[in-house]
């Protein structure tokens, strides 16, 4: 199949929810535009130490997490806002080690109705949808 790799922009959630009260504090929106390899055996979005520091994203919970090397316990922060081919999503993200490339898991692409396609090693809208956003309520 080879690799699949999208650029992402990722935003700190708590952030954007600042600049929108009234009394605006801080100096904007933290974001980070990356490089992610689009893994459909991770769940989430996962993101080096760095890039979440960067961020200012906050300590939510730690998980248990299945790993080719075993099981080990990975911090998960709270929501950012993601944005893929300009379709936007909510969701938590899960802190990797500095040495490993961003990940895009299967949750949020599903959430996005967007597909790998591994002919072109590209991200695509999903084919079965006929390229409009549609969500799933089965």
């Amino acid at each position: 199949m080879g690799r699949v790799f999208v650029d992402v922009l990722i935003e700190n959630y708590d952030d954007i929810v600042r600049q929108e009260t009234p009394a605006r504090t801080g100096e904007g929106v933290r974001k980070e535009e990356v490089h992610a390899l689009v893994d459909t055996g991770s769940a989430l979005i996962c993101l080096p130490t760095a890039t979440i520091q960067r961020l200012g994203l906050h300590l939510a919970r730690s998980a248990k997490v299945r790993t080719g090397n075993g099981t080990v316990y990975r911090p998960i922060y709270r929501a950012a806002q993601i944005t893929i081919l300009g379709r936007q999503y909510l969701g938590e993200v899960m802190e990797i080690p500095d040495d490993m490339p961003p990940l895009v898991g299967y949750i949020p692409l599903e959430n996005l109705d967007l597909v790998p396609d591994p002919r072109t090693h590209q991200v695509i809208p999903n084919p079965e949808s006929g390229g409009e956003y549609t969500l799933d309520l089965l």
